[in-house]
């Protein structure tokens, strides 16, 4: 028979580092395929450090995110404009820097006696700088607003009178 996967384990909720958000919880599928694609021949055939192959697996990720995005929005005239490689690629510098300096005692600190929520919106805070160039074009689309048509929601029943 056939089994499914989770391809999202609950990122929002549950990262406690950089690493952790995209190496275990968000979309591990994409997650897997880079890292055998991009990340491991970097590492073990061609003898490169763990920071050069993890920049270079982000900056794919980006390349990657830019053609899907040329595909989807072309109709917008979308062009290639290096923003989901610029993102990509903050993240991995991110991933690089808790690499070089996570052992750090105000790290180490936070990671022990902070709630797990606040360890979670702190990661989540380290993409926002430059969010805006991932979801830009998404937010253009209007796709935001289509798929929020699909989504439940909650209503103050006092409304619905």
């Amino acid at each position: 028979g056939y089994q499914t996967i989770e391809v999202v384990m609950n990122p929002i909720l549950k990262s406690s580092s950089p690493s952790d958000f995209w190496g275990r919880r968000w979309n591990t599928l994409i997650h897997s395929g880079l890292k055998n694609a991009i990340y491991k021949p970097m590492r073990f055939h061609f003898g490169t450090s763990t920071y050069i192959a993890v920049l270079a697996t982000f900056v794919a990720s980006g390349i990657l995110h830019e053609y899907v995005n040329l595909v989807l929005f072309r109709s917008l005239g979308t062009l290639f404009q290096w923003k989901n490689i610029i993102f990509f690629g903050w993240n991995g510098l991110l991933i690089v820097s808790q690499y070089l300096f996570g052992h750090w005692t105000i790290f180490q600190w936070v990671s022990k006696k902070l709630p797990q929520s606040i360890i979670t919106t702190l990661v989540i805070l380290t993409a926002v700088p430059l969010g805006h160039l991932f979801f830009g074009d998404w937010i253009e689309a209007g796709y935001f607003d289509h798929v929020n048509m699909c989504l439940p929601s909650i209503r103050n029943i006092n409304d619905l009178k």
